[in-house]
C-alpha cells in the first residue's frame, strides 16, 4: 500500500508543479546579525529550501553565532569576560498565504504575507548559563510564526519573520517573539 502510494505521488507531483526541474525550485538564502561593543554577537544562518508548490516550501539551514559579553559588577568593582560559539541545524516549512497584498489593498505594497513553522537543535556551553558547569547542552525548539516577504527581484526577496516559541525549557537561549531579517534568491 506504501509503494503504490508513493508511486502515485512521484506520478501527480511534476503536474502540480507545472514541469519545472529540481534546481528550478530550490532557492538559497539565510540570515546575519551583527552586534558590536561590550556586548558582541556575530550570527550567520545559511539555508535552502524546496518550493514544493509555488506557495509552499520547506527547507534546512544551519545556523552558527559567537557571543561575546564584557560584564562589569559595579558593586564589587570586578570585571570578567565571556564567550561562547552556539551552533546547530533547523528544518522549516512555510505557506504563503497571501501572494500580493496588493490585490486586496490597493496601495501599491507589493509583498506576500506567509506562515513559518520550524525545528531547530542548538549546542550551547552550559557554562552560558552555570559558570561552574562544563560541556555543550543541546535545546530543542518548536517554533511558529509568520512574517511578510518583500520581492526584490525574479526570484529574491527579503523576508521579515516573527516566531514565537512553542515550548519552553529551563536556560532557554530564546526569548520570545524572536524576529528574524534574511534573505532568498
Amino acid at each position: 500500500m506504501k509503494v503504490k502510494f508513493f508511486i502515485v505521488a512521484l506520478c501527480v507531483m511534476p503536474t502540480l508543479v507545472r514541469s519545472q526541474t529540481f534546481c528550478d525550485r530550490l532557492y538559497y538564502g539565510g540570515n546575519f546579525g551583527l552586534v558590536l561593543g561590550s556586548f558582541t554577537d556575530i550570527e550567520v544562518s545559511p539555508h535552502v529550501g524546496y518550493y514544493i508548490t509555488p506557495r509552499w516550501a520547506a527547507g534546512a539551514g544551519a545556523s552558527y553565532e559567537y557571543f561575546n559579553n564584557r560584564i562589569h559588577d559595579l558593586y564589587s568593582g570586578m570585571s570578567w569576560r565571556y564567550e561562547t560559539h552556539i551552533y546547530g541545524g533547523r528544518l522549516f516549512t512555510e505557506y504563503v498565504l497571501v501572494n500580493n497584498v496588493n490585490d486586496f489593498i490597493p496601495l501599491g505594497l507589493n509583498f506576500r504575507i506567509l506562515v513559518h513553522v520550524e525545528y531547530e537543535a542548538m549546542s550551547y556551553e552550559k557554562s552560558f548559563f552555570d559558570p561552574t558547569a562544563t560541556g555543550r547542552r543541546i535545546v530543542n525548539s518548536f517554533l511558529l510564526g509568520g512574517g511578510l516577504r518583500f520581492p526584490t527581484g525574479k526570484r529574491s526577496s527579503m523576508n521579515l519573520l516573527l516566531m514565537w516559541k512553542l515550548n519552553s525549557e529551563f536556560n532557554d537561549i530564546y526569548d520570545s517573539p524572536i524576529i528574524r531579517i534574511g534573505y532568498n534568491f
